[in-house]
Parts: C-alpha cells; sequence; structure tokens
C-alpha cells in the first residue's frame, strides 16, 4: 500500500480552454487516489492569455495547490527543470494539462509502487495499451521514435516520449536535462533508466485533446529526437 507523498505537475502554455475540464478530471482522480499527502504543482510557462488568472480561481478551493509562473516560455525542459528543483515528495508525476492521458490513471500507477520501483511508466503504445484519436502524423514520429529507442536502450519497453511517467523524486534529482522541448520528456526518462532506475509499464490510452490546440510540432520534435539519438550512443 503506498503511503507515502506524491506530486502530480502539470504543465501549462495558454490553456484556458482546458482548465475546466481539467479540473473536472483531477477532481475524478484525486477522490480515487485518497492520498493524504498529495501535492498539485501547475507551472504556467509564459503564457500569454488568462491561464494563470483561471488557475487561481479555479483551483482556490484545492488543498495543497501550488502555482508557478515562468515569465517567458521554457518548454517542457524548462518545465521539467521547474518542478524537480521544487519538488520535496518522494514521488513525482507528469501529467498533460489536456488530460489526453486521463488523471484516474495516477491511482493505478500508486498501486503498482513497491521498494524496487522507481518509474512507473504509462504507456498507450505497450500491447494492452491504446491511441485513440491522434493525429496519424503524431502517431508515425511516436511508433518510429519508440522503436529506435527501444534498439538504442535495449530495454524491453513500449513507450519513450510519452510526458505521462510517474518518477521516485530522488532518480531525477541530479539529472541534466540537456534537451529542448518535448524530447526533453525522452531524455529523463532513459538517464534515469541508465543511471539504475527501474521501470515498470501500466498499459494505459492516449486520446485526442479536447479543447485547445497541441503545441507540438512535428518537424522541430523529430529532429530533435534524432539529435538526441546520435548523442545518446555516446552517453551510453
Amino acid at each position: 500500500m503506498f503511503n507515502s507523498s506524491l506530486t502530480i505537475a502539470v504543465p501549462l502554455y495558454n490553456e484556458s480552454e482546458t482548465i475546466d475540464y481539467m479540473k473536472e478530471r483531477l477532481l475524478k482522480a484525486i477522490e480515487k487516489i485518497n492520498l493524504p499527502n498529495l501535492n498539485i504543482l501547475f507551472v504556467d510557462d509564459g503564457s500569454t492569455d488568462n491561464t494563470y488568472d483561471l488557475l487561481t480561481e479555479k483551483f482556490s478551493d484545492f488543498k495543497n495547490v501550488e502555482i508557478i509562473k515562468h515569465n517567458k516560455n521554457k518548454n517542457l525542459n524548462g518545465f521539467l527543470i521547474t518542478v524537480i528543483n521544487n519538488c520535496d515528495t518522494e514521488f513525482i508525476v507528469f501529467l498533460d494539462s489536456d488530460c489526453t492521458f486521463d488523471p484516474i490513471y495516477i491511482a493505478d500507477m500508486l498501486d503498482l509502487i513497491s521498494p524496487d520501483i522507481d518509474i512507473i511508466n504509462g504507456s498507450p503504445y505497450h500491447p494492452e495499451g491504446d491511441v485513440e484519436g491522434v493525429k496519424k502524423g503524431r502517431l508515425l514520429v511516436s511508433n518510429g521514435a519508440n522503436m529506435l529507442y527501444k534498439l538504442l536502450v535495449d530495454k524491453n519497453i513500449s513507450s519513450f516520449t510519452s510526458i505521462f511517467k510517474m518518477y521516485r523524486t530522488s532518480k531525477v534529482k541530479n539529472i541534466l536535462i540537456e534537451t529542448k522541448g518535448f524530447v526533453a520528456v525522452t531524455e529523463l526518462f532513459i538517464k534515469a533508466i541508465l543511471n539504475g532506475a527501474n521501470v515498470i509499464e501500466l498499459p494505459c490510452v492516449l486520446r485526442i485533446r479536447k479543447y485547445g490546440d497541441s503545441k507540438i510540432n512535428i518537424i522541430k520534435s523529430t529532429k530533435n529526437h534524432l539529435i538526441f539519438m546520435s548523442k545518446l550512443m555516446f552517453y551510453k
């Protein structure tokens, strides 16, 4: 039984359209998690809309909520660094604000925690996972990248590129994140594994976002993954 502390960390950049839906899904997840030592950390990554004001308003009645605002957009690498530097709970789980991974899965992740497990990897590309409604271009990039990372890291892991992962905080505190953008999620995951972290996968469903627009640039993301893969061969 998991009885330690957990931070749910969420990046937001111009996500005013998603906040009501995110609150609804988080409320349902918190009811199922039923964990006294639960924190929520929102990072407004330099939004130019009213994301920060809405977060402050909508989550004013939540316990243990912190909102950090970046003065400028630092992308996912900046988000990860901010969260790791500000997190003092035993575990962190990273979650997209659009809830394309339902936060309810966090309760299932907690059920898998044991002393010898350091990372729970939310895996839509697991044989028992699924992807619904995601554009073919993004799927093509993700499937290709995951296949190549599997070969490079030599681990039987289905999903490397998605943000939805729970970490034992001590396993990521000293990792230097050198890449920029979405690939930073993969960099953190792989470096934790290569540093000895033990991983278990949770099959889950990745769904298309309901509100707002995706921030991912497929061409730029593909290029960054290829650059990181080339560096990974030397890192190992």
